[in-house]
């Protein structure tokens, strides 16, 4: 499969060190977020999936790694989903699997005043 030089250049460089024409800016983002996602480089993927405005592709990757019990990459993909419900649970299935930091980075998304206040005497994060 071959992919476009804007593709490789943002799969090298990150998704927020490259600038995009929005004419191809959906297309080149969900081909980049979909190598990423292939290569377990979820953060990244999810950042792309976001900036394209793929809200499917999100909820879709963060169902599938939430299936398999992978919350802490799941909540890369929930936490530009908008998907209140989804986020609320995998960030508590986060702290279940001891990943403070993955569950904050969500509570911080959600504004949850109360989780972080918990994160932060109970766990220091």
């Amino acid at each position: 499969m071959e992919y476009g030089i804007l593709t490789k250049l943002i799969i090298s460089k990150g998704v927020d060190n490259v600038n995009i024409p929005e004419s191809i800016k959906q297309k080149t983002l969900l081909d980049a977020g979909t190598i990423l996602f292939k290569e377990g480089t979820y953060e990244e993927a999810g950042k792309a999936f976001a900036k394209a405005g793929l809200k499917e592709e999100l909820l879709a990757s963060g169902d599938w790694l939430a299936k398999q019990g992978r919350f802490p990459d799941a909540a890369y993909f929930y936490k530009f989903s908008e998907d209140r419900r989804r986020m609320e649970a995998c960030a508590h299935e986060c702290m279940n699997q001891g990943k403070s930091l993955h569950a904050k980075m969500l509570f911080e998304v959600l504004d949850n005043k109360n989780m972080l206040m918990f994160l932060q005497e109970n766990f220091g994060v």
